[in-house]
Parts: C-alpha cells; structure tokens; sequence
C-alpha cells in the first residue's frame, strides 16, 4: 500500500546534527487512503482514477477529452481524415466504426472498402451471364437475346416491327412502347441518366458508388473517382491503392510500391506475418538449437550463442570448446 512521510521539525531541532541523518531518522510516516478504490473521487464516469500518495488522478479514458472531471465524447469521424474510414464513418460513445456503400464489404482493417462480386452468389440473379463491377453488378443477354425490364431475365429478339421485342430497338436498359404511335421510347436504370441521344445510360455516383472503390463526384462528362488520403488511385482511374509515400503503405519495415499496390517485406531475423504487414521476429534457438553448441538464447532480429563454464566459443559464434 502508498505510504506519504513528512519530516518532524521539532525532531530536527533536537538532534541538531547532519540534515540527511534529520530526513532519514525524523520521519513521519502514515498510511496512504485510495480514494479510487474507496470510491470517494470525483472523476467522471467515463474517467479512469489513479491513486497517488496523498491524493489522485483522473484521466478521460481513450476516445473522451477532457481534464478528468469533466469527459466529453471525441467525435473521431469530425476531421479531414474521416476517422481512417474510406466511405462512411459512425461515430459512437468512446469510439467511432466504418461502414461502406452498398456493394462493398469492409475490409480487414476495418477502414478500407472492397468490392463485392454479387456474380458469386447464384450467378447475381441472372439469367444468362453476370458481369462484376466495382461497387455493382450487370446482367447480359447472349446473342439473340435482349435484357428485359427487370434487369435479370433476357427475352428471346424479334424480327418484326419497331417494337421492344425487337432486336434493333436501340435502349440500353429499359425499352417503352409508345401505344399508337408505333415507337419506343427508352428509359434508364436507377442510378444513370438517359444520354442526349436518347438511347444511351449514363452512369453516375448513385448507382455502385459510380465505380469508384471510394470517392465518387458527379461531372458532365461522367463520374470522376478519388482516394482517401491514404491511398493513391490506380491505372484504372476507379481502383484505390496503397502507396508507400503515405504511412509507409503501412508496413513494419520495408515497402514497395508495385502496380497493384504495395509490397512489404522484412529484414533478415523476422518474417512476414499473414497480414502482409507485420514483420515478427524469428526465434532461431527453436530449430536446431540455432546452430549452437551449447546455448542458444534469442535476440531481437537474432540470436547469440554462449557456452558453459569451461569452455570457450570460437570466431564462427557456434561452436565451443574446452579451455
């Protein structure tokens, strides 16, 4: 238990000899209260206490700001960084999660958002064939065939007039029959826009992030895909991936940049571990001994080799003999 001492003047006085023998003979020492354990403090209840001789501490607990007394929720998703999130940061009492679009999953590291391919799964619920997308997912019709209103079911092509059972109707996505006017007149996905010909679909942000793995801004020529600082954007103007200009691409030690994204890898005496960013150290005195003749113990990044008494280790750090 805490113990706080003070000095006896009057004890000094009388002894009147050397001032350390006053500090070390004349004290006055008595049993410390915890006022943590006691639960007499005053420290908020999203404040940890610390017991100090004579008194105590309050410290907001991680992801509260404050003097201890007072604790205030710190919104991590306020700043520039979005909280790390690439899509959607929540903050929460005391912490704060990412979510991500519809048609992304979040990823290991609880940040970054990846596609899901939908054509995994019962083939996206297409009839014939099911084409991925980054942040969506589109059916197709083989030749003969034409994609119908709901987007997943293909109709067999007509030869016959200008009507939307056949081939030649021109609509992207939806084709309408215009009743007594002999025509068609074509209309868009949720998600595009009908093109100025009035035939085409343009896609934008609403529909699978418009593409992008993050950031997504409409323009009049189309979306226009951005990354979370972290992240540089790829060759594909769509795809985001880690640089190691930014955080080392969050590598341990050594990084890479490759045209997929990063690389990471470790120096001699460590490996890297299934993340793909971590590097641990090995610990060589498991297999073999290290290669010692004696004893092995290790050390961070290596290991050293030492011999028992009466014996002397020679120039290749292995071996030991007799003296």
């Amino acid at each position: 238990p805490l113990r706080y001492c003070v000095v006896n003047p009057w004890c000094c006085v009388f002894l009147l000899i050397h001032l350390f023998v006053c500090v070390f003979v004349c004290l006055w020492c008595f049993p410390d209260v915890d006022e943590c354990a006691e639960g007499s403090d005053d420290c908020h209840i999203d404040a940890l206490c610390q017991n100090t001789a004579k008194s105590y501490n309050c410290i907001c607990k991680q992801g509260y700001k404050g003097d201890g007394k007072a604790c205030e929720d710190m919104d991590e998703c306020e700043n520039d960084y979005n909280g790390g999130c690439v899509h959607e940061c929540i903050n929460i009492p005391g912490n704060y999660r990412c979510t991500c679009y519809d048609g992304f999953m979040l990823a290991h590291d609880g940040h970054n958002c990846l596609d899901v391919d939908e054509c995994m799964d019962n083939n996206g619920g297409c009839q014939q064939v099911c084409v991925n997308t980054m942040g969506s997912y589109e059916c197709l019709c083989t030749h003969g065939f034409f994609l119908s209103d709901n987007q997943h079911t293909c109709i067999h092509r007509s030869d016959e007039g200008m009507n939307c059972m056949n081939k030649d109707h021109g609509c992207a996505h939806i084709c309408r029959e215009a009743p007594g006017k002999g025509g068609v007149s074509c209309e868009c996905r949720p998600g595009f826009e009908l093109a100025k010909n009035q035939k085409d679909c343009t896609l934008t942000c609403n529909y699978g992030n418009g593409g992008c793995q993050h950031s997504c801004d409409d323009t009049d020529t189309g979306p226009i895909c951005g990354c979370h600082q972290k992240y540089a954007l790829h060759s594909d103007s769509k795809t985001c991936i880690e640089t190691c200009a930014v955080n080392n691409g969050g590598c341990d030690r050594t990084c890479k940049d490759t045209a997929t994204g990063v690389r990471c890898s470790c120096p001699v005496g460590f490996t890297l571990q299934p993340d793909g960013k971590t590097c641990k150290d090995i610990d060589e005195c498991l297999e073999n001994n290290g290669g010692c003749d004696h004893f092995c113990r290790n050390t961070v990044g290596s290991f050293e080799c030492s011999c028992q008494k009466g014996h002397k280790l020679l120039t290749d750090e292995r071996t030991c003999q007799g003296q």
